[in-house]
């Protein structure tokens, strides 16, 4: 039987993609999961349909990317300027 459900850790090997990228599609909406208790999970069609969107969009010349991380960055305990 194919596996149901799907953990992070199975998506990011699935795709070879990083924990980052994986929550920033979650984010945006591109990758559709759910939570069982405290863990997230996704359906097996759902992180296909994501690749599918992903290579959809590369091939129309409009490669998605996503930002992790905030460009801004916050010093702690820094002086007033």
């Amino acid at each position: 039987m194919e596996a149901l459900k799907v953990s992070i850790e199975g998506i990011i090997a699935a795709t070879g993609e990083g924990r980052a990228v994986i929550y920033d599609a979650i984010k945006q909406g591109h990758l559709e999961t759910f939570l069982v208790g405290r863990r997230r999970f996704a359906r097996p069609a759902a992180v296909r349909a994501w690749v599918d969107y992903l290579e959809k969009q590369a091939n129309a010349g409009k490669p998605v990317t996503y930002r992790a991380r905030s460009t801004e960055r916050t010093t702690v305990g820094a002086p007033d300027a």
